[in-house]
């Protein structure tokens, strides 16, 4: 069983919540066949679950009466699922218990392979090997880390140093020394359902989450291959990169309004411009060559 085969259910009945984890199957088995007998309403209820695999802070509701309703999810991370054992996504004015007698026996057991207990807290008697995984990392790539995040690959400095974000937060940071891990409990041989994959790095350097204070030429020099800009096709191609980069935070689906504000201002102070089109014309006529030159003209004309 993958952890994202979990669905965390709250039940709701008469002002009382009982937590439990539960299978896609079962779920549909048991609650919507009680709520409906209609093919194309027990579609619908599945396909909002499913949505919930894509949206960290969304849950699917089913309105049984005044009385009854459920709220339910995919998990998509072990802090997520540390969260729902620990209470966190609970309403302190209601009564919530975890009631373990109606969780399906799988999800019990692949919560105890990984080390956690009902409580969300670690079970330090269990304990697990770490063995590396071969790994090439691209640009784009969604990256899960040990601690619950996911990290999206915006920019590869070096073979192991990268400029990572956080999806959910927007923060940036460069993963200095990142080496990919399978982690399974000791004594055991890995299997799709003991085991997890993710990334762990030597050392974080953090950055926050506004692009336009952060001096990214810096970063590479210190923590890239040496890529050294002899001639004013390197530049260009440099420049072409940058703008890309920012272009790809700014347009971003996950990311906070803020985040995406601050990229976008960066092009325009950068490049006078945050379309791609009108870019690639500045580029190709040679509007930015001046900073190459040593002759940058101060007198800008910003083009929206």
């Amino acid at each position: 069983m993958k952890l994202e085969d979990i669905v965390l259910v709250k039940e709701h009945v008469k002002g009382r919540v009982m937590n439990y984890l539960s299978t896609l199957d079962d779920y549909m088995l048991i609650h919507t066949g009680l709520k409906t007998d209609s093919i194309v309403m027990s579609g619908q209820i599945a396909f909002d679950l499913a949505k919930t695999l894509t949206d960290g802070w969304k849950w699917s509701i089913v309105e049984f009466s005044e009385y009854k309703r459920t709220e339910a999810r995919f998990c998509t991370s072990e802090a997520q699922l540390r969260g729902f054992l620990g209470g966190r996504f609970d309403n302190p004015e209601q009564k919530t218990v975890f009631a373990e007698q109606l969780c399906n026996a799988y999800c019990l057991d692949k919560v105890a392979r990984l080390g956690i207990r009902l409580d969300g807290s670690t079970n330090g008697k269990i304990q697990f090997t770490y063995k590396a995984v071969e790994r090439k990392y691209v640009q784009g790539d969604i990256l899960h880390n040990f601690n619950g995040s996911d990290y999206r690959v915006m920019e590869k400095f070096s073979a192991r140093n990268l400029l990572l974000m956080d999806v959910n937060k927007g923060n940036m940071l460069v993963a200095i020394g990142t080496g990919t891990y399978t982690r399974y409990p000791k004594d055991e041989i890995p299997m799709e359902d003991n085991q997890t994959i993710a990334i762990e790095w030597d050392h974080g350097v953090y950055l926050g989450a506004t692009p336009s204070g952060i001096d990214f030429g810096l970063l590479r020099e210190k923590y890239g291959e040496v890529r050294e800009v002899e001639n004013l096709s390197d530049f260009r191609t440099q420049q072409s990169d940058i703008f890309l980069f920012y272009k790809k935070i700014a347009e971003s689906p996950l990311l906070e309004t803020s985040v995406k504000e601050a990229a976008m201002n960066a092009m325009y102070d950068i490049f006078m411009t945050g379309r791609e089109e009108v870019f690639r014309e500045n580029l190709d006529s040679g509007k930015y060559d001046q900073r190459f030159l040593g002759t940058e003209d101060l007198h800008k004309e910003k083009v929206r």
